[in-house]
């Protein structure tokens, strides 16, 4: 197992890199702002199953294969953009009734929050990529089985990402409820939650073509 050294050095730098804003941040506030807290904070879950999931595929050594097939690689990043890009057209063309701006955010079911949250994790291969550029530098052969240095290493990654992400999706409801009382700022929730995600399918998408070079 990894020395305590190594495991507070880990943390250290793993909560220097969920400080800086990503994806899942961008999805959070989108969801917060058109769909209040709850419904944010149950795509939270989702996206911390997915990053649970991402830990197992690791350690088992799936994760290799998947970043060593150019074509499985292609798949998962255009299959999470065009997700990403379908949730911003549907924002963007739907229609809210005098009685659900009087209400606030657009209340949805929380499993379809969670479901909403859970690919939009899976659909993000820059954290395949992160995983195995991130991982390995903290597992030594020599301290046990490799595989359960990356479980440990994972788990620790995680517990934060899920603090972070559970913070950010209360917060991301707040800016929501705080958006629904200002009335001229109502009818621009579903223009405002699909810029989000149209601006979340263009960054995977990028980021995505620099890693494909």
């Amino acid at each position: 197992m990894p020395s305590q050294q190594t495991l507070l050095a880990f943390a250290v730098v793993s909560v220097g890199i969920m400080l800086v804003p990503g994806p899942s941040n961008l999805f959070l506030l989108a969801h917060g702002i058109g769909h209040g807290r709850r419904s944010a904070l149950a795509a939270a879950g989702g996206i911390e199953a997915a990053a649970a999931l991402r830990v197992l595929l690791t350690a088992a050594g799936l994760s290799a294969l998947l970043a060593s097939s150019a074509l499985a690689f292609e798949f998962v990043r255009w299959g999470g953009v065009a997700y990403l890009v379908y949730l911003g057209v549907k924002a963007f063309r739907s229609r809210r009734s005098g009685r659900d701006r009087a209400s606030g955010a657009t209340p949805v079911p929380l499993a379809r929050s969670f479901r909403k949250g859970l690919v939009v994790g899976l659909g993000n291969p820059k954290m395949v990529i992160f995983y195995l550029a991130f991982l390995p530098q903290f597992v030594d052969p020599s301290r046990g089985s490799e595989a359960g240095q990356i479980l440990l290493l994972g788990s620790v990654l995680w517990a934060i990402g899920a603090i972070w992400d559970v913070a950010f999706a209360a917060a991301s409801g707040s800016i929501g409820g705080w958006v629904t009382r200002k009335s001229r700022f109502q009818a621009a929730q579903p223009r405002l939650e699909g810029v989000c995600y149209l601006g979340l399918a263009g960054w995977a998408a990028v980021t995505g073509a620099r890693h494909a070079r």
